[in-house]
C-alpha cells in the first residue's frame, strides 16, 4: 500500500526525535541507525527511505528539533501585549522550564554540547547558532525599549547596562545554567527555580534606577 505524504511526514518526525534522543544519550560515534530505528519503533529501511546515512540524520535531527524547541520560547519575546521587561522575564522562565520538562529541548541542548570529531558534521550547530543570534538581537531591542519605558537612558546612572551587553549577559547566563544542569542534574531544578533565576538574570541585565 502506498503511504500518504502525511504518513511519511509522521515517520520522518518520529525518526528525528528518536535520533535526537539516541545521539544525546550515546554520542554520535556510538549511535547506530538500527538503534535509532528501534527507538522510533520502525525498521532500518525506514531510516534509509528518509536519510542517506547517519551523518545526514544527525544534522537534520539537530537542525529541525532546535527550531521546534525554540519556537514556543521565542513566542514570549513576540508577545506585544506585555511590557518589554515582562516579555524578557517570561522568555527566561520558558527557557528554564523547557530545558527540564521538554524532552526535545533538553536532548537538543545536551547534544549541542557534545564535540563531534567529523568535519562534515560541523554545520550541525548552525541551527542553534541562528537561534541564539536571533534571541540576542530581539533581547537587545527589548532591553532598549524597557529602559526607555522605565525612564532610563544608557549611561544615565552607574548601574545602567548597554542593551547589547545585557542581551549577551542573558544568553550567557541561560547557556551557563543549562550546561551546569546537563553536567550536574542533581544540583538544581531549572523548572522549579525558573522564576528566581529569571529575577536574578533580569535584574543584572536590566537593573532598575535607584529611588531618589
Amino acid at each position: 500500500m502506498r503511504r500518504s505524504p502525511e504518513d511519511a511526514a509522521r515517520t520522518r518526525s518520529a525518526l528525528l526525535r528518536a535520533a535526537l534522543a539516541v545521539f544525546a544519550e550515546r554520542g554520535y560515534a556510538a549511535a547506530t541507525l538500527a538503534g535509532i530505528a528501534a527507538r522510533a519503533g520502525l525498521t532500518r529501511g525506514a531510516v534509509y527511505h528518509h536519510f542517506t546515512d547517519k551523518a545526514e540524520l544527525f544534522l537534520a535531527s539537530i537542525e529541525e528539533n532546535w527550531g521546534a524547541a525554540a519556537g514556543p520560547i521565542w513566542a514570549h519575546l513576540d508577545d506585544t501585549g506585555a511590557a518589554p521587561r515582562e516579555r524578557i522575564r517570561a522568555f527566561i522562565v520558558a527557557f528554564c522550564t523547557a530545558l527540564e520538562e521538554d524532552e526535545v529541548m533538553s536532548a537538543a541542548f545536551a547534544l549541542s554540547m557534545q564535540g563531534v570529531d567529523a568535519p562534515e558534521l560541523a554545520s550541525g550547530l548552525d541551527g542553534k547558532r541562528r537561534v541564539m543570534q536571533a534571541w540576542a538581537d530581539q533581547l537587545t531591542v527589548l532591553l532598549a525599549e524597557a529602559a526607555e519605558e522605565e525612564g532610563e537612558e544608557e549611561g544615565a546612572w552607574p548601574g545602567a547596562v548597554p542593551p547589547e551587553s545585557g542581551a549577551i549577559a542573558i544568553i550567557s547566563a541561560l547557556n551557563g545554567a543549562a550546561a551546569t544542569w546537563v553536567a550536574c542534574p542533581d544540583l538544581f531544578s531549572p523548572a522549579r527555580q525558573a522564576r528566581p533565576l529569571a529575577d536574578a538574570v533580569l535584574d543584572g541585565a536590566l537593573p532598575r534606577r535607584p529611588a531618589g
